[in-house]
């Protein structure tokens, strides 16, 4: 998968132009997976920092982090995010810092995930211990499969179908990552991780979705995205969950309950392994709703 990374570089005197790394930003627009990872141990910075001006480095870094968390909250929010994190918004943030924080150009790298792209940019490019971090696929794995996916099959976002939209019955909204329109609401895509940390979470989010799913089924919705405003949504229309099973087995509770809910309100389920199978659909429904 393509990520691009910066590294955060703290320069005690620009005009002498001495620094040392201190951390990391990377990203994927296709994953919508972004963090930031700082040094644990900042020794090496300290030695260089004879104007005690390294609190203005960590303060950056917690303004990106918190901009950063707030981006991944949206994920499971009604609302659009309140920065919209990007490689555009990493480039910005390379050119506006050019004093004691400044950031390496944005560089392209492959990887199968920001943490494992973070770990051999500590062990190449930063001297800083890592501890060793976990293969759990996250909700942003799903995202990007499924994105993947779409493209394989000649749909493109804005092109085939919309991201990030909101779907209404006369009470109740929910999100919805991925809808295939075509003047009407074709396919919904919803998207889970049930390796998730927080399973009691993660659970109730399934049950309120399904509810306003139920509510679908029932009286028909309305859809609102980006460029896509009041799309009549039919009961119907094809939703879809795509998910990550537990990591171990099947047992877990949120999962055993999302099943339930998947079958209680007709929505399609299919694991991350059959994302194609999810996309050649949309294609099909696509060229009918076109014929």
């Amino acid at each position: 998968m393509r990520f691009i990374y910066s590294l955060i570089r703290f320069v005690p005197d620009p005009a002498r132009g001495e620094f040392v790394n201190v951390g990391a930003i990377v990203g994927s627009e296709l994953s919508s997976e972004w963090q930031l990872r700082q040094v644990s141990n900042p020794a090496r910075a300290r030695a260089l920092d004879d104007e005690r001006s390294l609190d203005v480095v960590w303060a950056f870094c917690n303004r990106v982090g918190t901009d950063i968390d707030r981006f991944d909250e949206s994920l499971y929010s009604l609302f659009d995010p309140e920065v919209e994190l990007s490689e555009d918004w990493l480039e910005n943030l390379h050119t506006q810092h050019r004093n004691i924080v400044q950031l390496s150009p944005p560089t392209p790298m492959v990887a199968n995930s920001a943490d494992e792209a973070l770990d051999r940019l500590f062990s190449q490019m930063i001297l800083d211990p890592t501890r060793h971090r976990s293969s759990t696929v996250t909700k942003h794995g799903v995202l990007a499969a499924m994105r993947r996916a779409y493209g394989s099959c000649g749909l493109g976002k804005n092109r085939g179908f919309v991201e990030r939209a909101r779907l209404s019955t006369s009470d109740h909204s929910i999100p919805v990552d991925f809808a295939v329109v075509n003047g009407e609401a074709l396919q919904l895509v919803q998207t889970w991780s049930f390796q998730s940390v927080d399973q009691q979470a993660l659970a109730q989010q399934v049950r309120s979705w399904g509810w306003v799913v139920h509510r679908t089924r029932n009286q028909g919705g309305r859809l609102d995205a980006n460029g896509v405003e009041g799309c009549e949504v039919d009961p119907d229309v094809a939703i879809v969950a795509v998910y990550v099973p537990p990591a171990t087995d099947g047992s877990s509770g949120a999962y055993r309950g999302a099943l339930d809910v998947f079958k209680e309100t007709e929505i399609e389920h299919r694991s991350i392994d059959q994302v194609k199978d999810v996309a050649e659909e949309a294609r099909r429904l696509l060229a009918e709703a076109s014929a």
